[in-house]
């Protein structure tokens, strides 16, 4: 409306030429919601169960505290005198701490987000270290108080897994959903209720446990397994107990048992490796099977060479337990000889593990052996599949052996240490911080022993540094997969091909759960980007439903200027231009697919094309925004064939 001037004079209009703009929110704000040491900024408890922003982990310590210290670790000192010296062992039970360990993880976790790439984040305090317990109340009140917070993009429960109900820890999740699908704002990270390397039971818990519709589930994407990671227990010197003992003397039945425990130990190393050579030898058979015979025939190189180390192995087994009968026999223990005898036998003659080992090698022979033909490439075939079913029962085969002999050296080393042979060392019954000034060097040994032990974490911290990482280094838009976990040393299971078959594709209720796994050369990766709602083809990815979260938050913000303006032309050519422009950026960073922006989205509003006469009266403008938002190639598949020569 023109001004209207009355006094004589020069005047000055500034007129408005282009349309706002739309600023991008946040993407990747994670709200950390569990128990902290403190939450005190100037007075005591001033930050309890206030949702609050912090930047880095110093402001974490020193606003929140640090994690609660373990208790009741013991650490077991055996002084053995090899050749006349000294030789001082140093163990501790790693079950025995697992089991014990502290249920809070919160410290542990902002360790974790940071580590991977995150920046700010929200604190929430629920209550402080002195419950004991971790329960459901009051990570779910901390819940609830996220409600008025904007912020926030991500939700993360790292003490969750300590709630002693699995069916709290599953409603917790599906209270979490449900406050994204109310706010539409944020999403949810969430891990399963525990870990286990025999069975797909706590995928099946989770499944069934998070029972909400897909306009809930495509809020959330699951990760599995934990992650063993580098990460330092806290633990408090004076309660970590000692026990130690001493050889009297140097009696050989004791070196013996020693040695042939040691011996033991090595079969079990031995063990540990056999199921990544299992799967080596399956993959290359598998790989060999589909192709013609020409092709087993080019390729049995790749059979032969996954052959050979199982093959070692297995003489590494005969040469560990060759030794072990030795040293049993010089035990001079009723129980030990027996068991020796029964160990010889098992490595000898016509026993199942050189059975195996003739069996394998003379597939190697054979294989080499193929006539270099297309008649060569079936026997090629033939002894690969021969070869995958001999090792079938290796692990029992192996475990058998040990299970031999192990028992009866155990009851042999008790009796030992119950004899005159074995003394109570001079630092038994002291703590770590006593022995300090008494015995530095082995203070530090198990300063070391203590450091080297994993700490194992639900992957929910680490995944939401990755989020922030991923948006940082490419945008929201781009998957947070096929990228690394930082502080991981490894996944606390090894996940196959064929197990992550069923982790990824949920054919009953498409609940797909997103696996971190380990690859030779490459490292611990996380391998899937799809969120709980896998069988809906709009919501199916985390980058998808991450994206349009940040456009409709960030276009919601700039279009509440327009809030009473009149709801004619001029505003409508101005609010779609703003969406255009904001939107043709996101196009020319890559978040949506087409050669022109025209191509890419849409931005529709007016009079006769998304509002009738009465939505005008009633006061409705009605945008409609359509987006081709990218999708992550998931599956790349590589067809090969030939082509007739040309010239």
């Amino acid at each position: 409306m023109m001004a209207t001037y009355k006094t004589p004079g020069v005047y000055i209009e500034e007129i408005v030429k282009f349309p706002p703009s739309v600023a991008q929110v946040e993407t990747a704000i994670p709200a950390f919601i569990g128990y902290t040491e403190k939450a005190t900024k100037k007075v005591a408890d001033d930050l309890l169960q206030k949702p609050t922003r912090i930047t880095s982990m110093l402001e974490y310590e020193t606003y929140f505290g640090f994690a609660l210290p373990e208790v009741n670790i013991e650490v077991t000192i055996f002084d053995a005198l090899v050749n006349g010296d000294i030789e001082r062992n140093i163990t501790i039970d790693k079950d025995q701490v697992v089991a014990n360990r502290q249920p809070y993880l919160m410290y542990y976790a902002l360790q974790m987000y940071f580590a991977n790439g995150g920046g700010p984040c929200y604190i929430v305090s629920v209550a402080d270290y002195t419950g004991g317990n971790v329960l459901f109340s009051d990570l779910n009140d901390g819940l609830d108080l996220l409600k008025k917070e904007d912020e926030p993009t991500l939700l993360l429960f790292p003490d969750a897994t300590a709630i002693a109900d699995p069916n709290e820890f599953f409603a917790l999740y599906n209270n979490a959903l449900t406050q994204c699908n109310d706010l539409q704002d944020r999403f949810a990270i969430i891990d399963t209720y525990s870990y286990d390397d025999t069975s797909d039971a706590p995928i099946v818990a989770l499944r069934s446990g998070v029972n909400l519709e897909k306009d809930y589930l495509k809020y959330g994407a699951v990760y599995y397994p934990y992650l063993e990671t580098i990460l330092d227990y806290s633990y408090d010197e004076a309660n970590v107990a000692i026990s130690h003992t001493s050889e009297d003397e140097t009696p050989e039945s004791i070196t013996a048992m020693a040695t042939a425990t040691q011996s033991t130990s090595d079969i079990q190393t031995v063990l540990n490796g056999i199921p990544a050579l299992v799967i080596a030898l399956t993959d290359a058979d598998t790989v060999l099977q589909a192709g013609t015979n020409g092709e087993a025939n080019t390729n049995r190189t790749t059979i032969t060479d996954t052959i050979q180390p199982i093959v070692d192995a297995l003489n590494s087994v005969v040469s560990s337990g060759s030794s072990a009968a030795t040293d049993g026999n010089a035990v001079g223990e009723a129980g030990v000889t027996a068991a020796a005898g029964a160990l010889d036998a098992a490595i000898t003659g016509a026993s199942a593990i050189p059975t195996l080992i003739t069996a394998l090698e003379g597939h190697i022979t054979d294989i080499n052996g193929a006539a270099n033909s297309a008649p060569g490439g079936g026997v090629v075939k033939t002894e690969s599949t021969a070869a995958v079913t001999a090792v079938a029962t290796i692990e029992a085969d192996i475990q058998a052996v040990i299970a031999l002999i192990t028992p009866a050296l155990t009851d042999a080393i008790t009796a030992a240490q119950a004899a005159d042979g074995v003394i109570t060392g001079s630092l038994d019954g002291q703590n770590l911080a006593a022995i300090e000034n008494i015995d530095s060097a082995t203070y530090n040994l198990i300063k070391v022993e203590l450091g080297i032990l994993p700490l194992e974490l639900p992957p929910s911290s680490a995944m939401a540094g990755v989020y922030a990482r991923v948006d940082s280094d490419r945008g929201v838009w781009k998957a947070p997969a096929n990228v690394g976990v930082n502080y991981v040393i490894k996944p606390s299971i090894k996940i196959t091909n064929e197990e992550q078959d069923r982790l990824n594709v949920d054919t009953v209720a498409g609940k797909s759960v997103n696996a971190i796994r380990t690859f030779t050369g490459k490292g611990t990766l996380v391998w899937g980007s799809r969120t709980l709602a896998g069988n809906d083809k709009e919501w199916r990815y985390v980058p998808v439903r991450r994206f349009f979260n940040m456009a409709e938050e960030s276009i919601k913000k700039a279009t509440e200027q327009f809030v009473f303006e009149p709801n004619d032309m001029n505003t409508w050519v101005r609010v779609k231009a703003m969406i255009n422009n904001f939107l043709t950026l996101q196009w020319r960073a890559g978040a949506l697919a087409g050669p022109t922006p025209d191509k890419a989205f849409y931005v529709n509003v007016g009079l006769g094309e998304t509002m009738t006469a009465d939505d005008i009266l009633d006061g409705n403008m009605i945008i409609e925004i359509g987006m081709a938002v990218v999708r992550p190639a998931e599956f790349i598949i590589l067809k090969f064939s030939h082509k007739m020569q040309e010239a």
